[in-house]
């Protein structure tokens, strides 16, 4: 009889302790969720290919953020300047169909030559092997000692090189200049510089 009746209690209370759980977890919560406006306040927002925001650029006047930096430009005769936090990073030199990137110091960085149909980017004075960005039948090619290194191609929103999703931009442009953003082999501030510098000249 002691066995029945202790089987009995542990039972009830094994029954008891399972609805009471029941009951907490279908009660609702009060836990609040906040919806994350976007980092950066561009004109366009680059985000990478799962929608995270990495950077955001402003054509007019010349904007680029970049991480915590945000890249803000002075006009000064024949070039422009670019600050962040107060201190100088970079500089752009102007003439006719090129512009230059700078260091704070003036040591080049890349010189890029504009054409009608396309955009060479090299390292050097001299223009030698140089990346060049072109349109080719609606896909953006750029090439490297005549070599085509990244094709890309722009749906929408979505910005896919070499047949893989890559970047996704808030607003879309017809601009054959984004091909720059492909180019891993240039920091990605100096490629947001170089990409918003020649959409503000072409504006």
């Amino acid at each position: 009889m002691k066995k029945i009746t202790i089987l009995f209690l542990v039972s009830f209370l094994s029954l008891h302790s399972c609805k009471k759980e029941a009951q907490t977890s279908n009660s609702p919560t009060t836990e609040k969720t906040e919806t994350k406006g976007s980092s950066y306040s561009a004109d366009y927002i680059i985000s990478d290919k799962e929608g995270k925001e990495i950077a955001g650029f402003t054509v007019n006047p010349p904007k680029v953020q970049f991480g915590s930096e945000t890249f803000t430009a002075k006009e000064k005769e024949d070039k422009r300047k670019y600050y962040s936090n107060g201190t100088q990073r970079y500089e752009v030199k102007l003439k006719d169909d090129t512009y230059k990137l700078r260091d704070a110091g003036s040591k080049l960085l890349w010189k890029v030559k504009t054409y009608p149909d396309k955009i060479k980017i090299a390292d050097n004075e001299e223009n030698l092997n140089p990346y060049e960005v072109k349109n080719n039948n609606g896909a953006i090619e750029v090439s490297k000692d005549g070599k085509v290194i990244n094709t890309m191609k722009i749906t929408g929103n979505e910005i896919s090189v070499n047949g893989q999703p890559a970047y996704k931009i808030s607003k879309t442009s017809d601009s054959f200049a984004l091909g720059i953003l492909s180019i891993d082999q240039i920091p990605m501030d100096q490629r947001l510089l170089l990409l918003t510098e020649f959409l503000y000249q072409k504006k």
